[in-house]
């Protein structure tokens, strides 16, 4: 089943084009890595997809323009900028959330996903970054939303809030859940997409899965410890570079295969050897040229 379709879609904002006739699906039950960088346009997207910004084009959102009343009852958002409101404790904000749905979850529950069921009575002004990006989360999840939209949805969290969101975002996957993530941490998108969708300059330059992506990127890296000098291995096959930092190896190679036949002979001076594929982050730097 199709949730999101767009076609032709673009968007101005003035006399800068942001958005540049772009088409894209989303299946039930996906996650959508959309990535991209600071001004691509990701927000923008999303915004569009939510009804809250005009488009040029067609959109769909579970089988109706977007912003509809249908769309707000089974659609969650966790958008950049937290709300601070004053007066207000986290338990108020997420049962004034709780009220906008027509089948909303108990918010006492979700302040035990969140972990913040000791922050229940707390003033929304006295948290922290980490923990109001988490009030901001379960104010997504309170309607029980069949649809999810979550930007930057990992910024300000420490290293084990990180790692507690994408659990629970494993756990919505399970549930058949559809999520569109962006994200600067690409090697967390790149663990969780199903597929990814590459915005640069206004388009995209990739739909598809990681594999699809590494496939077009065809580098492998082989890792190893060694006491060789470098330059023994540089005029290898379908070598492109070699790096080496104390006795760690890198070798870059466009055909690993052939590489590592090559390596056979080596073989009892190489140590801890490991074999990997461009990583998501190293692709995405190569296509952007940062």
């Amino acid at each position: 089943m199709t949730v999101i379709q767009a076609t032709h879609l673009k968007f101005n904002y003035g006399s800068k084009q942001v958005l540049k006739d772009i088409d894209f699906t989303v299946e039930k039950g996906e996650i959508i890595g959309l990535i991209g960088e600071n001004g691509a346009g990701k927000s923008t997207l999303l915004n569009i997809l939510l009804g809250l910004l005009p488009a040029h084009g067609a959109a769909t959102v579970l089988d109706q323009k977007p912003g509809t009343a249908f769309n707000k009852a089974h659609l969650g958002s966790m958008l950049q900028g937290d709300m601070r409101l004053s007066g207000i404790t986290v338990l108020e904000m997420l049962q004034e959330a709780a009220a906008q749905y027509p089948k909303a979850l108990d918010p006492q529950a979700i302040l035990t996903e969140i972990g913040l069921q000791a922050q229940g009575n707390q003033r929304i002004t006295s948290l922290s970054g980490g923990q109001l990006r988490r009030v901001t989360f379960g104010m997504a999840l309170v309607g029980n939303p069949d649809l999810l939209f979550l930007d930057e949805p990992t910024a300000g969290m420490d290293a084990k809030a990180r790692q507690d969101f994408w659990q629970h975002i494993e756990t919505l996957r399970q549930q058949g859940k559809t999520m569109i993530i962006t994200s600067h941490y690409l090697e967390e998108i790149q663990q969780i997409a199903d597929r990814l969708l590459i915005l640069q300059d206004g388009r995209f330059t990739f739909q598809g899965t990681l594999d699809e992506l590494q496939a077009q990127h065809l580098e492998t890296v082989i890792s190893c410890r060694t006491e060789l000098q470098p330059a023994i291995f540089k005029g290898l096959p379908a070598v492109t570079n070699v790096q080496q930092t104390g006795l760690l190896l890198k070798i870059h190679s466009t055909d690993g295969d052939l590489t590592l036949k090559a390596l056979v002979p080596l073989l009892d001076q190489l140590h801890q050897i490991s074999v990997t594929r461009k990583s998501l982050e190293d692709i995405f730097i190569q296509m952007t040229g940062k």
